[in-house]
Protein backbone atom coordinates (compact mmCIF):
# COMPACT_ATOMS: atom_id res chain seq x y z
CA UNK A 1 0.00 0.00 0.00
CA UNK A 2 1.43 3.38 -0.93
CA UNK A 3 1.38 6.46 1.29
CA UNK A 4 -1.13 7.96 -1.09
CA UNK A 5 -3.38 4.90 -0.73
CA UNK A 6 -3.10 5.15 3.07
CA UNK A 7 -4.19 8.75 3.00
CA UNK A 8 -7.10 8.08 0.63
CA UNK A 9 -8.50 5.54 3.07
CA UNK A 10 -9.18 8.43 5.42
CA UNK A 11 -11.48 11.30 4.59
CA UNK A 12 -10.07 14.80 4.26
CA UNK A 13 -10.89 15.72 7.86
CA UNK A 14 -9.23 12.57 9.24
CA UNK A 15 -6.19 13.02 7.02
CA UNK A 16 -5.83 16.62 8.14
CA UNK A 17 -6.03 15.59 11.79
CA UNK A 18 -3.40 12.89 11.28
CA UNK A 19 -1.03 15.29 9.57
CA UNK A 20 -1.53 17.80 12.41
CA UNK A 21 -0.51 15.00 14.79
CA UNK A 22 2.43 13.86 12.69
CA UNK A 23 4.07 17.24 12.02
CA UNK A 24 4.55 18.23 15.72
CA UNK A 25 6.05 14.79 16.37
CA UNK A 26 8.50 15.30 13.52
CA UNK A 27 9.38 18.78 14.77
CA UNK A 28 9.86 17.58 18.36
CA UNK A 29 12.20 14.79 17.26
CA UNK A 30 13.97 16.96 14.67
CA UNK A 31 12.88 14.67 11.82
CA UNK A 32 13.67 16.19 8.39
CA UNK A 33 10.52 16.93 6.31
CA UNK A 34 11.25 14.42 3.54
CA UNK A 35 8.58 12.47 1.62
CA UNK A 36 9.76 9.28 3.32
CA UNK A 37 9.38 10.80 6.78
CA UNK A 38 5.97 12.35 6.07
CA UNK A 39 4.72 8.95 4.95
CA UNK A 40 6.16 7.14 7.97
CA UNK A 41 4.89 9.62 10.56
CA UNK A 42 1.46 9.88 8.96
CA UNK A 43 1.16 6.09 9.23
CA UNK A 44 2.64 6.17 12.75
CA UNK A 45 0.02 8.71 13.89
CA UNK A 46 -2.78 6.58 12.44
CA UNK A 47 -1.80 3.60 14.65
CA UNK A 48 -2.92 1.28 11.84
CA UNK A 49 0.37 -0.61 11.68
CA UNK A 50 1.42 -1.84 15.15
CA UNK A 51 4.55 -3.45 13.71
CA UNK A 52 5.69 -0.17 12.14
CA UNK A 53 5.02 1.71 15.37
CA UNK A 54 7.03 -0.86 17.35
CA UNK A 55 10.00 -0.57 14.99
CA UNK A 56 9.88 3.24 15.10
CA UNK A 57 9.60 3.30 18.91
CA UNK A 58 12.53 0.89 19.23
CA UNK A 59 14.65 3.00 16.88
CA UNK A 60 13.80 6.17 18.80
CA UNK A 61 14.78 4.58 22.11
CA UNK A 62 18.06 3.38 20.68
CA UNK A 63 19.07 6.30 18.49
CA UNK A 64 17.01 9.28 19.62
CA UNK A 65 15.88 9.86 16.03
CA UNK A 66 15.40 8.09 12.69
CA UNK A 67 18.47 8.04 10.41
CA UNK A 68 17.76 8.71 6.74
CA UNK A 69 18.55 5.15 5.65
CA UNK A 70 16.24 3.74 8.35
CA UNK A 71 13.40 5.97 7.14
CA UNK A 72 13.85 4.81 3.56
CA UNK A 73 13.92 1.14 4.55
CA UNK A 74 10.81 1.49 6.75
CA UNK A 75 9.02 3.30 3.93
CA UNK A 76 9.88 0.52 1.48
CA UNK A 77 8.97 -2.25 3.90
CA UNK A 78 5.71 -0.91 5.32
CA UNK A 79 4.33 1.66 2.89
CA UNK A 80 5.32 0.73 -0.64
CA UNK A 81 3.07 -1.72 -2.42
CA UNK A 82 4.63 -4.90 -3.76
CA UNK A 83 4.41 -3.77 -7.38
CA UNK A 84 6.26 -0.56 -6.55
CA UNK A 85 8.99 -2.40 -4.69
CA UNK A 86 9.76 -4.52 -7.75
CA UNK A 87 9.09 -1.89 -10.43
CA UNK A 88 12.74 -1.37 -11.22
CA UNK A 89 14.83 -2.54 -14.09
CA UNK A 90 15.40 -5.95 -12.49
CA UNK A 91 11.67 -6.61 -12.53
CA UNK A 92 11.35 -7.79 -16.15
CA UNK A 93 14.38 -10.06 -15.77
CA UNK A 94 13.03 -11.65 -12.60
CA UNK A 95 9.62 -12.03 -14.24
CA UNK A 96 11.14 -13.84 -17.24
CA UNK A 97 13.17 -16.16 -15.00
CA UNK A 98 10.03 -16.99 -13.04
CA UNK A 99 8.02 -17.70 -16.20
CA UNK A 100 10.78 -19.93 -17.60
CA UNK A 101 11.00 -21.90 -14.39
CA UNK A 102 7.22 -22.26 -14.22
CA UNK A 103 7.05 -23.56 -17.81
CA UNK A 104 9.91 -25.99 -17.32
CA UNK A 105 8.49 -27.19 -14.02
CA UNK A 106 5.14 -27.99 -15.62
CA UNK A 107 6.90 -29.84 -18.47
CA UNK A 108 8.97 -31.94 -16.08
CA UNK A 109 5.96 -32.61 -13.87
CA UNK A 110 3.85 -33.76 -16.84
CA UNK A 111 6.64 -35.95 -18.18
CA UNK A 112 7.29 -37.55 -14.78
CA UNK A 113 3.57 -38.21 -14.32
CA UNK A 114 3.45 -39.82 -17.77
CA UNK A 115 6.54 -41.91 -17.01
CA UNK A 116 5.05 -42.98 -13.69
CA UNK A 117 1.82 -43.97 -15.45
CA UNK A 118 3.75 -45.97 -18.07
CA UNK A 119 5.78 -47.78 -15.41
CA UNK A 120 2.59 -48.56 -13.48
CA UNK A 121 0.89 -50.08 -16.52
CA UNK A 122 4.02 -52.08 -17.37
CA UNK A 123 4.09 -53.45 -13.84
CA UNK A 124 0.47 -54.58 -14.09
CA UNK A 125 1.12 -56.35 -17.43
CA UNK A 126 4.28 -58.05 -16.10
CA UNK A 127 2.33 -59.46 -13.18
CA UNK A 128 -0.05 -61.23 -15.58
CA UNK A 129 2.08 -62.15 -18.61
CA UNK A 130 5.32 -63.97 -19.41
CA UNK A 131 4.97 -63.72 -23.20
CA UNK A 132 8.51 -63.00 -24.61
CA UNK A 133 7.12 -60.82 -27.40
CA UNK A 134 5.07 -58.74 -25.00
CA UNK A 135 7.99 -58.49 -22.59
CA UNK A 136 10.15 -57.16 -25.41
CA UNK A 137 7.58 -54.53 -26.29
CA UNK A 138 7.35 -53.43 -22.67
CA UNK A 139 11.14 -53.21 -22.36
CA UNK A 140 11.32 -51.13 -25.55
CA UNK A 141 8.54 -48.80 -24.35
CA UNK A 142 10.17 -48.32 -20.96
CA UNK A 143 13.53 -47.62 -22.60
CA UNK A 144 12.05 -44.95 -24.91
CA UNK A 145 10.03 -43.35 -22.12
CA UNK A 146 13.03 -43.34 -19.75
CA UNK A 147 15.22 -41.76 -22.45
CA UNK A 148 12.68 -39.02 -23.16
CA UNK A 149 12.13 -38.36 -19.46
CA UNK A 150 15.87 -38.18 -18.86
CA UNK A 151 16.19 -35.59 -21.62
CA UNK A 152 13.47 -33.46 -20.03
CA UNK A 153 15.10 -33.75 -16.60
CA UNK A 154 18.52 -32.79 -17.99
CA UNK A 155 16.99 -29.81 -19.77
CA UNK A 156 15.30 -28.74 -16.54
CA UNK A 157 18.58 -29.14 -14.66
CA UNK A 158 20.26 -26.80 -17.14
CA UNK A 159 17.39 -24.33 -16.75
CA UNK A 160 17.92 -24.35 -12.98
CA UNK A 161 21.66 -23.76 -13.39
CA UNK A 162 21.03 -20.87 -15.79
CA UNK A 163 18.43 -19.36 -13.46
CA UNK A 164 20.80 -19.67 -10.52
CA UNK A 165 23.54 -17.87 -12.44
CA UNK A 166 21.17 -15.09 -13.53
CA UNK A 167 19.83 -14.63 -10.01
CA UNK A 168 23.35 -14.50 -8.58
CA UNK A 169 24.26 -11.83 -11.14
CA UNK A 170 21.17 -9.78 -10.22
CA UNK A 171 21.95 -10.09 -6.52
CA UNK A 172 25.56 -8.98 -7.10
CA UNK A 173 24.37 -6.04 -9.19
CA UNK A 174 21.95 -4.96 -6.49
CA UNK A 175 24.70 -5.19 -3.87
CA UNK A 176 27.00 -3.11 -6.07
CA UNK A 177 24.27 -0.53 -6.53
CA UNK A 178 23.78 -0.36 -2.78
CA UNK A 179 27.51 0.05 -2.23
CA UNK A 180 27.73 2.78 -4.85
CA UNK A 181 25.17 4.87 -2.97
CA UNK A 182 27.35 4.65 0.15
CA UNK A 183 30.74 5.22 -1.52
CA UNK A 184 32.50 8.53 -2.04
CA UNK A 185 33.50 8.59 -5.73
CA UNK A 186 36.53 10.81 -5.11
CA UNK A 187 38.31 8.66 -2.51
CA UNK A 188 36.37 5.36 -2.75
CA UNK A 189 35.90 5.52 1.01
CA UNK A 190 32.45 5.36 2.55
CA UNK A 191 30.45 8.56 2.18
CA UNK A 192 28.28 10.24 4.81
CA UNK A 193 25.45 7.74 4.29
CA UNK A 194 27.86 4.81 4.61
CA UNK A 195 29.35 6.35 7.76
CA UNK A 196 25.88 6.80 9.24
CA UNK A 197 24.95 3.18 8.56
CA UNK A 198 28.17 1.89 10.16
CA UNK A 199 27.77 4.14 13.19
CA UNK A 200 24.19 3.12 13.87
CA UNK A 201 25.07 -0.55 13.45
CA UNK A 202 27.87 -0.31 16.04
CA UNK A 203 26.07 1.69 18.73
CA UNK A 204 23.89 -1.13 20.15
CA UNK A 205 26.98 -3.25 20.87
CA UNK A 206 29.27 -0.56 22.30
CA UNK A 207 30.10 -0.27 25.98
CA UNK A 208 31.90 3.05 26.48
CA UNK A 209 34.45 2.01 23.86
CA UNK A 210 33.14 3.37 20.55
CA UNK A 211 35.21 6.39 19.62
CA UNK A 212 34.77 8.85 16.78
CA UNK A 213 37.55 10.93 15.23
CA UNK A 214 36.54 13.87 13.05
CA UNK A 215 39.58 14.80 10.99
CA UNK A 216 39.62 18.02 8.97
CA UNK A 217 42.33 19.34 6.66
CA UNK A 218 43.45 22.75 7.89
CA UNK A 219 43.13 25.70 5.50
CA UNK A 220 41.94 23.60 2.54
CA UNK A 221 40.28 26.69 1.08
CA UNK A 222 43.58 28.58 1.20
CA UNK A 223 45.36 25.65 -0.47
CA UNK A 224 42.76 25.67 -3.25
CA UNK A 225 43.28 29.39 -3.79
CA UNK A 226 47.06 29.19 -3.65
CA UNK A 227 47.63 26.09 -5.77
CA UNK A 228 44.30 25.50 -7.53
CA UNK A 229 41.36 23.18 -6.84
CA UNK A 230 42.99 20.26 -8.67
CA UNK A 231 45.78 20.33 -6.11
CA UNK A 232 43.21 20.40 -3.30
CA UNK A 233 41.42 17.43 -4.83
CA UNK A 234 44.68 15.50 -5.15
CA UNK A 235 45.48 16.35 -1.53
CA UNK A 236 42.14 14.91 -0.37
CA UNK A 237 42.88 11.69 -2.24
CA UNK A 238 46.42 11.55 -0.83
CA UNK A 239 45.26 11.98 2.77
CA UNK A 240 42.45 9.47 2.31
CA UNK A 241 45.03 6.83 1.42
CA UNK A 242 47.24 7.88 4.33
CA UNK A 243 44.35 7.68 6.80
CA UNK A 244 43.14 4.37 5.39
CA UNK A 245 46.63 2.92 5.74
CA UNK A 246 46.74 3.98 9.39
CA UNK A 247 43.28 2.63 10.20
CA UNK A 248 43.41 0.10 13.06
CA UNK A 249 41.93 -3.36 12.63
CA UNK A 250 38.17 -3.27 13.08
CA UNK A 251 37.97 0.47 12.42
CA UNK A 252 36.15 2.23 9.61
CA UNK A 253 36.68 5.49 7.77
CA UNK A 254 34.54 7.77 5.63
CA UNK A 255 34.88 11.07 3.80
CA UNK A 256 32.04 13.31 4.86
CA UNK A 257 32.49 16.47 2.84
CA UNK A 258 35.34 18.62 1.56
CA UNK A 259 38.47 17.75 3.48
CA UNK A 260 36.67 16.24 6.45
CA UNK A 261 36.94 12.56 7.35
CA UNK A 262 35.28 10.46 10.04
CA UNK A 263 37.05 7.51 11.64
CA UNK A 264 35.20 5.08 13.90
CA UNK A 265 37.20 2.95 16.32
CA UNK A 266 35.23 0.18 18.01
CA UNK A 267 36.44 -1.36 21.27
CA UNK A 268 38.80 1.58 21.71
CA UNK A 269 38.73 3.65 24.89
CA UNK A 270 39.19 7.42 24.80
CA UNK A 271 42.76 7.43 26.12
CA UNK A 272 43.96 4.98 23.46
CA UNK A 273 42.03 6.76 20.72
CA UNK A 274 43.47 10.14 21.76
CA UNK A 275 47.03 8.79 21.54
CA UNK A 276 46.24 7.33 18.13
CA UNK A 277 44.76 10.66 16.98
CA UNK A 278 47.86 12.53 18.14
CA UNK A 279 50.12 10.17 16.20
CA UNK A 280 47.89 10.58 13.17
CA UNK A 281 48.10 14.37 13.42
CA UNK A 282 51.89 14.20 13.70
CA UNK A 283 52.25 11.80 10.77
CA UNK A 284 50.25 14.13 8.53
CA UNK A 285 52.22 17.19 9.60
CA UNK A 286 55.58 15.70 8.59
CA UNK A 287 54.49 14.65 5.11
CA UNK A 288 56.41 16.16 2.21
CA UNK A 289 53.70 16.36 -0.41
CA UNK A 290 54.40 17.20 -4.04
CA UNK A 291 51.75 17.77 -6.68
CA UNK A 292 52.46 15.06 -9.23
CA UNK A 293 51.75 17.18 -12.33
CA UNK A 294 54.14 20.03 -11.51
CA UNK A 295 56.30 18.34 -8.84
CA UNK A 296 55.54 21.42 -6.77
CA UNK A 297 56.24 20.94 -3.05
CA UNK A 298 53.21 22.05 -1.06
CA UNK A 299 53.54 24.01 2.12
CA UNK A 300 53.05 22.03 5.32
CA UNK A 301 49.72 20.26 5.42
CA UNK A 302 48.11 19.74 8.82
CA UNK A 303 44.85 18.42 10.22
CA UNK A 304 42.74 19.24 13.24
CA UNK A 305 41.04 16.35 15.03
CA UNK A 306 38.07 16.20 17.38
CA UNK A 307 37.76 13.00 19.43
CA UNK A 308 34.75 11.76 21.37
CA UNK A 309 33.67 8.47 22.93
CA UNK A 310 30.14 7.21 23.34
CA UNK A 311 29.27 6.87 27.03
CA UNK A 312 26.27 5.29 28.71
CA UNK A 313 23.01 5.72 26.85
CA UNK A 314 24.20 8.59 24.65
CA UNK A 315 22.81 8.59 21.12
CA UNK A 316 24.86 8.52 17.91
CA UNK A 317 23.88 12.14 17.27
CA UNK A 318 25.32 13.13 20.64
CA UNK A 319 28.57 11.36 19.77
CA UNK A 320 28.81 13.31 16.50
CA UNK A 321 27.94 16.61 18.18
CA UNK A 322 30.67 16.11 20.79
CA UNK A 323 33.27 15.33 18.14
CA UNK A 324 32.20 18.37 16.09
CA UNK A 325 32.45 20.57 19.19
CA UNK A 326 35.99 19.34 19.87
CA UNK A 327 36.94 19.81 16.21
CA UNK A 328 35.74 23.42 16.25
CA UNK A 329 37.70 23.99 19.46
CA UNK A 330 40.81 22.48 17.81
CA UNK A 331 40.44 24.90 14.90
CA UNK A 332 40.03 27.87 17.26
CA UNK A 333 43.05 26.74 19.27
CA UNK A 334 45.40 27.29 16.34
CA UNK A 335 44.71 24.17 14.26
CA UNK A 336 47.12 21.22 13.88
CA UNK A 337 46.00 19.82 17.22
CA UNK A 338 43.80 17.16 18.84
CA UNK A 339 40.97 17.99 21.25
CA UNK A 340 39.02 15.30 23.09
CA UNK A 341 36.48 15.09 25.89
CA UNK A 342 37.89 14.73 29.36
Amino acid sequence: MTTEDSMFQHNKKQASQLMRSAIPLMAKLDIPPTPYNYGIWYEYSSNRSPELNQVVDRALRRFGSLPAFVSQELFSEFLLSEEFQYAHRQGPVLKQITEDLETETHSVSDELNQFQSTVGKAKQILQKSNDPKQLGQIASLLEQTAFKTNQIVEQFSQTLITAQEELAAIRAELLDAKKSTETDPLTLLANEKGFERTLFSLVPYSEDDLTLLLIDIDDLGVINQEYGKKVGTSLIRYLSKLLLGALPKGGSIARLTGGRFAMLLSETELSVASQFAEKLRHDVSIQKIRYKNSKLLLRQVTVSIGVSTLFGDESPNELIEKAQHHLVYAKRSGKNCVIHNE
